[in-house]
């Protein structure tokens, strides 16, 4: 019994986060020998050659630990946005960055801002550094109002902490709300943390990147990940661009060897494959609008995303996420994304999309009957 009491209290309440249904899991249960995953939002187009020759080259140092401050990849990284490289920070994956982060900044009982819903994981990272987490939904399925957010500040508020765009909405503020949040919380001494993992995918010209928020404001922390449209998610690498004294805070706290030497050589050829980069993002963005136009005809409720995935919504998601699972297709459920009555489905290659669709339209048939 003693080791319960060993177990912190406030985790007692929170539950673990809720990833998409591994293909290999799938696989054992059903038996197939192909599986389409549209659950997890990677990048499924082919890596470029320089960045497999990069992981390659990699491995013939898998004996030696990895360099500690990821020099390359944090040089590259400034030289892209403008910024010094002791204003870069190299981490395991956006919440890797997070959970060090948040142990360099947050003193117990602090809070934590989230808008939700959002990405699980930014609350984990918070409750792990002893942070109070205050929630602030948004309003019918709306993004959030400016003014709400600042109302939930008090003088606890340490950070708010917001995707753009958002996961698992896939909508975003606008340059003009952007601005006005950062410059309140500037006002309120609180930072603002802002999540861009699909900032690539976004077409709408009122999008404001993080970096110039951070260029204008100087007192915001802006994270990108290599997991997305750099199709890296399993090397577990990340990058923030924020100010100096919070790189140095972080520097005590994270993990010295957390990003391996694979992954540093990989996202630093990755980081100079722009056309590659524009050439992933124009065939996403066309998938998407594929498959958006085919669910219109179905009669399917979609919503539209600036990101590499859409959301469909439906008062029998789950149930349809069952029967996608026996033919085959993972998506993920909205309701362990804080999102009932949707499903969340990525933007996969063209034949992935149309055994979804395929998939869809037989499961329709059976969910109505």
């Amino acid at each position: 019994m003693w080791l319960k009491k060993v177990v912190r209290e406030d985790l007692k309440s929170v539950g673990k986060y809720r990833y998409g249904k591994p293909i290999e899991e799938l696989q054992r249960e059903l038996g197939f020998e192909k599986i389409v995953k549209l659950c997890s939002n990677e990048n499924p187009w082919p890596l470029p050659d320089s960045v497999k020759e990069a992981i390659i080259k990699g491995t013939s140092k898998v004996h030696r630990y990895p360099d500690p401050g990821s020099y390359l990849l944090r040089k590259r990284v400034a030289a892209k946005w403008g910024v010094s490289p002791q204003e870069v920070i190299i981490g395991a994956g956006t919440e890797g960055i997070l959970h060090s982060l948040f142990h360099a900044i947050i003193n117990p009982g602090e809070e934590i801002l989230l808008p939700t819903p959002t990405y699980p994981l930014y609350k984990l990272a918070a409750i792990a550094a002893s942070a109070k987490c205050v929630e602030v939904n948004a309003k019918d399925e709306d993004y959030w109002a400016i003014e709400d957010l600042i109302s939930h500040c008090s003088e606890n508020t340490k950070a708010l902490v917001i995707c753009n765009p958002n996961n698992p909405t896939g909508k975003m503020l606008k340059r003009s709300e952007m601005l006005k949040l950062a410059l309140e919380l500037e006002n309120r001494g609180i930072l603002l943390i802002v999540d861009e993992a699909y900032a690539e995918y976004v077409e709408d010209a009122a999008y404001l990147a993080g970096v110039e928020l951070f260029r204008q404001v100087g007192r915001v922390v802006v994270i990108r990940t290599f997991s997305k449209i750099y199709g890296l998610a399993a090397l577990r690498v990340a990058y923030a661009i924020a100010p100096k004294v919070i790189v140095d805070a972080y520097d005590k706290t994270h993990p010295v060897f957390e990003v391996n030497s694979i992954a540093q050589k990989a996202a630093a050829a990755a980081l100079m494959e722009e056309e590659y980069i524009k050439e992933v993002r124009l065939k996403t963005i066309a998938e998407r609008k594929r498959i958006l136009d085919s669910l219109m005809e179905l009669g399917m409720q979609t919503v539209n995303t600036c990101a590499n995935f859409l959301l469909i919504k439906h008062a029998k998601s789950d149930l349809i996420y069952d029967l996608l699972l026996k033919e085959g297709v993972i998506v993920r459920k909205g309701s362990d994304l804080g999102l009932p009555g949707h499903l969340r489905v990525s933007i996969g290659l063209p034949e992935e999309n149309d055994k979804f669709l395929t998939s869809l339209k037989k499961v329709l048939t059976s969910v109505e009957l």
